[in-house]
């Protein structure tokens, strides 16, 4: 994972991999094309669609794709009107060979970050039985969710919190906690239970500076470092949540989670007030709106998604002034998106590709908090 410049609030990202020139070329004539239709595309209310439909629908970046399909569901088609599911599945899944067993699997080269195709597939509803082709061969997502199993390994990404929340939400979701211990294919013990617990605990000292503050009363004076886990942690705390809703629960870890949880309403606007701060002596550099804007909506995107699922599934009760600080959140989402959907979002690109990469995932992320706040 690259770590991205000084004008990204939040260093560590869930960016695409650097793409070949081929990529670039033949992707940057058809951002042209949707740039030239952009100035025609109506509004969308202010939840993002408009965005997604216009930028997460090119197969010149799968990234992106898969972003859509977390937007918009399982039903999300790219251009040409080709379900985006059967498209990744059938053009990205890849035979990974590992100590003579073969495994099927999405390249991290392709997703960035271990599982994170798979768990969006599986979170937008696409059934186990799901059958696609696959080197000449009718393949189904269980056998990708058994490969992923297989190719887990702990001791490589415990400590490792931006290579750990994908891998939670698809292994927690497909596997019961009475069978939460199996052996990979390095025959290494696995025990997802330990691994949910190995991740709060990164979480959770990570967050202490921000909790502090919290107690105290008082505005983050500085990042602390959750904010360099990917999208400043809430990758990790939706993982949590969603170990947490599967039966992972441990001795206390409902508890614990919940408390991440009022940390992240807390979150919703003091971390607004610190990008407020980052952002104001960096006022005049080039694409200065575009970066603070990202960062911001990342937040409040990522933590709308949050707050939808543990509020939906009956995980945490908010108190009333939590509730007035939540509905701000995304009054606030709503209205940069809607302000986004003003612009052309298309220059960004000029200013710095990963950024505008960003806006787009991130743009996704929020519509699919909105679909559900």
């Amino acid at each position: 994972m690259r770590r991205a410049g000084s004008r990204f609030f939040y260093p560590a990202t869930c960016h695409p991999p650097r793409l070949t020139r081929r990529q670039l070329l033949v992707g940057g004539g058809a951002l042209v094309a949707a740039t030239t239709l952009g100035a025609r595309v109506a509004h969308a209310g202010g939840d993002g669609t408009a965005v997604i439909r216009q930028w997460a629908t090119l197969p010149e970046d799968p990234w992106a794709v898969c972003h859509g399909v977390r937007a918009m569901g399982r039903e999300f088609t790219i251009k040409g009107g080709r379900r985006a599911v059967d498209w990744l599945l059938e053009t990205h899944v890849a035979s990974v060979s590992v100590n003579g067993k073969s495994c099927l699997a999405f390249p991290v080269s392709v997703e960035v970050h271990p599982n994170m195709f798979l768990k969006t597939l599986l979170e937008a509803g696409v059934p186990l039985d799901h059958a696609f082709p696959h080197q000449g061969q009718r393949r189904t997502l269980q056998e990708v969710v058994d490969g992923a199993h297989l190719l887990f390994r702990p001791r490589e990404v415990m400590s490792e919190a931006n290579m750990l929340p994908w891998s939670i939400i698809a292994l927690a979701r497909t596997t019961s906690p009475l069978r939460g211990r199996w052996t990979n294919v390095w025959g290494e013990a696995v025990d997802l239970d330990a691994v949910v617990e190995g991740a709060l605990r990164l979480m959770e000292e990570a967050s202490r500076p921000v909790a502090q503050a919290m107690r105290e009363g008082r505005p983050e004076t500085a990042k602390a470092p959750v904010h360099g886990f990917t999208c400043g942690g809430t990758h990790m705390l939706y993982a949590l949540l969603t170990a947490v809703q599967t039966g992972y629960t441990g001795r206390d870890r409902a508890e614990r989670v919940g408390q991440l949880v009022d940390l992240m309403v807390w979150r919703l606007r003091a971390d607004l007030g610190l990008i407020d701060r980052f952002y104001k002596p960096r006022a005049t550099e080039p694409g200065a709106y575009w970066y603070e804007a990202d960062a911001k909506l990342k937040i409040l995107g990522h933590g709308a998604e949050c707050l939808a699922f543990a509020l939906q599934r009956g995980l945490v009760k908010l108190g009333p002034a939590q509730q007035a600080r939540h509905r701000a959140a995304v009054v606030t989402l709503k209205r940069m998106i809607e302000e986004m959907e003003g612009r052309e979002i298309g220059d960004a690109r000029q200013v710095n590709p990963e950024l505008f990469r960003q806006l787009v995932g991130d743009t996704c992320h929020a519509r699919h908090g909105l679909r559900f706040a």
